[in-house]
């Protein structure tokens, strides 16, 4: 009984010692699951090269070189265009007959090359619009050069001068073709590929990575360029980015002229959303709004109460966003459920959908999350009227009392403003038709410089409330107590009005 009651005891004393170096063990993994630890990459299968030489040799075929040959026509040397002039040649070989040396029209023979790669079997080949559009107008012949050595002659599809991508075709069966792949999977950082023609060095085949995705070259609109370091030439233009699965990712459109092996490629996925427009030779469908925006930095999201959206500058009258109700300062913050962060996502997203589509706007409204309706319209329609703003500037100008008096900025904000009169609408260019405020001096080094407050523009609202003149302007500013930040809708004397978010001094 006795040595039961030992064996136990001692079976007890070796469970309570394991339990305790257990407790200590997990104390101790518990300590180091918690305590930070730096970012690192799984190194698995870095061991290894990518297979470029496998892509190159199976994705080559698809890649042609595409000739331009445009027919331009000129005015050949007329009798003013002589360097000698009349005198000398009548002197040296008489008077010449009448109607000899009149100006005629002179076609010259133009020629530039690109490429292109195929993308179905029976001859569809997406290419730049640049590289197959006439050059300086002329007419032109397209010349397609398979990696076998077979030519064709090449009809265009359609074009699309916006995003810069045309597609063509030739008469031929069975051909090897890419696939489009998903360029939004694709990670900055990854492998790419790119095969073309630079410099007329047909099949060059040259590799880098993603260096950034979502460039834009010339400002606001749809470019979202992905950037790589895949070395890119003149020739180049049309030809495949691709993964390494063989996929094209983009189509390699531009290059930066004063930097290294800096260029930019077309996304795959906005050319796979105007294919069907493209095949069928219709100009290409896509929808607008209708709004300006600016993107939310410090001073709006401390004005609105919301960190992440778009900022509606202004609202242009009678487009699809006037007539559903989206108004100036909405914050928009998501399409259909798609999350917009910016003005640059809030262009793609609505440029990705058709014209006459119906889609739901999610704006950020007095604190308020609000759906709304919007039919959109064709985005052709932001080419149209651009010159018929500021027409009319025949109307009398408002006259201004001389009870408002002038409210000095600079100490608050850095700038100051006055009533508009016939002076300084003549001295700054404004039409008689415009109300508001012109600003008349900014502090170099102040928030409002900074923002891109100007003499000369005029502002015709603070916050949401338009401003007819000074007494009103002075009104709404005050509201704001000097220590929040003004948000302004101004307008240059030609151009479009947006808001800016001024910070206080």
């Amino acid at each position: 009984m006795k040595r039961q009651i030992k064996q136990l005891f001692m079976l007890s004393a070796f469970a309570g010692v394991c339990m305790a170096v257990g407790m200590g063990l997990s104390y101790r993994w518990v300590a180091r699951a918690q305590e930070e630890q730096p970012v690192s990459v799984d190194a698995k299968g870095l061991d290894r090269l990518p297979p470029i030489a496998e892509v190159a040799d199976k994705l080559n075929p698809t890649v042609v070189a595409i000739t331009n040959t445009s027919f331009v026509r000129s005015r050949g040397r007329g009798d003013g265009e002589n360097p000698f002039g009349d005198d000398f040649f009548n002197f040296f070989f008489g008077p010449q007959r009448p109607g000899t040396r009149r100006p005629q029209d002179e076609e010259q023979r133009v020629q530039a090359g690109g490429s292109g790669v195929v993308i179905s079997p029976d001859g569809e080949i997406l290419t730049n619009n640049h590289v197959i559009d006439g050059i300086r107008g002329g007419d032109t012949s397209i010349e397609v050069k398979m990696a076998d050595g077979r030519t064709f002659k090449a009809t265009i599809l359609g074009k699309d001068k916006e995003l810069d991508i045309a597609l063509i075709k030739i008469d031929a069966r069975h051909l090897p073709f890419a696939k489009l792949g998903d360029s939004d999977a694709m990670r900055i950082g990854e492998w790419v590929v790119a095969i073309g023609n630079p410099l007329g060095l047909e099949h060059t085949v040259t590799q880098g990575i993603i260096s950034a995705k979502g460039r834009q070259l010339n400002g606001p609109g749809l470019e979202s360029f992905i950037q790589t370091d895949a070395a890119i030439n003149r020739g180049n233009s049309g030809g495949p980015l691709l993964n390494l699965r063989g996929e094209v990712i983009g189509i390699n459109t531009a290059i930066r002229p004063d930097g290294q092996n800096i260029g930019f490629a077309v996304p795959v996925n906005m050319i796979k959303r105007i294919i069907a427009d493209l095949k069928s030779g219709k100009p290409v469908s896509r929808g607008y709004l209708g709004v300006g925006t600016r993107n939310l930095d410090a001073e709006f999201q401390s004005s609105l109460g919301i960190k992440e959206g778009a900022v509606v500058s202004n609202v242009d009258r009678g487009t699809p966003a006037d007539k559903a109700g989206i108004q100036r300062l909405d914050v928009i913050t998501g399409v259909d459920g798609q999350k917009i962060r910016s003005g640059d996502e809030l262009v793609a997203a609505i440029a990705g959908r058709r014209a006459g589509e119906s889609v739901t706007v999610t704006v950020w409204r007095d604190g308020k999350s609000k759906d709304i309706k919007v039919v959109l319209g064709d985005r052709r329609e932001l080419q149209k009227g651009d010159d018929a703003e500021n027409e009319d500037e025949g109307s009398a100008p408002r006259p201004e009392g001389d009870s408002q008096k002038q409210l000095n900025l600079e100490k608050t904000y850095g700038f100051n403003v006055e009533a508009l009169t016939p002076a300084n609408r003549h001295q700054f260019g404004i039409p008689n038709d415009v109300k508001g405020v012109v600003i008349t001096f900014v502090a170099t080094r102040s928030g409002a410089a900074e923002k891109g407050l100007q003499a000369g523009l005029v502002i015709t609202a603070v916050g949401p409330k338009d401003v007819d003149g000074l007494q009103e302007f002075n009104q709404e500013v005050k509201k704001a107590g000097g220590k929040k930040p003004l948000l302004l809708l101004v307008r240059p004397p030609r151009g479009t009005a947006l808001t800016l978010a001024i910070p206080p001094r």
